[in-house]
């Protein structure tokens, strides 16, 4: 258990820095990409602290931008810092992703 207590501290570390980029930075170019591994990084620590912490015996529910844990009589109820992660992503590359789908939108079109 040492090492989800270590990863999670991770996760709170790089959210702070993260964080701390967005404050004192504008969000484009290789600082928009930093911060995108940054959060794909929190995502991927967070899943696999909840695959460990299942792993151990823990009922693990996960819900739209929230996660229940229970064991046996006792429960825990906290944001999914993995999913919350991918919508930041998802906001940060919008115009590309927009662009992206009218483009093949474009091309199924021309195709029919």
């Amino acid at each position: 258990m040492f090492e989800l207590t270590l990863l999670s501290q991770i996760i709170a570390l790089i959210v702070l820095v993260v964080v701390i980029i967005a404050a004192f930075f504008e969000i484009k170019g290789i600082i928009r990409d930093l911060i995108t591994y940054m959060l794909l990084l929190i995502a991927l620590i967070n899943y696999y602290i909840i695959y460990a912490v299942t792993r151990s015996g823990v009922s693990v529910y996960i819900y739209p931008l929230f996660i229940v844990e229970h064991y046996e009589n006792y429960g825990a109820f906290y944001p999914d810092l993995g999913q919350i992660s991918l919508l930041f992503v998802l906001l940060l590359w919008r115009r590309e992703i927009v662009k992206y789908v009218r483009a093949l939108l474009g091309r199924v079109k021309r195709t029919i």
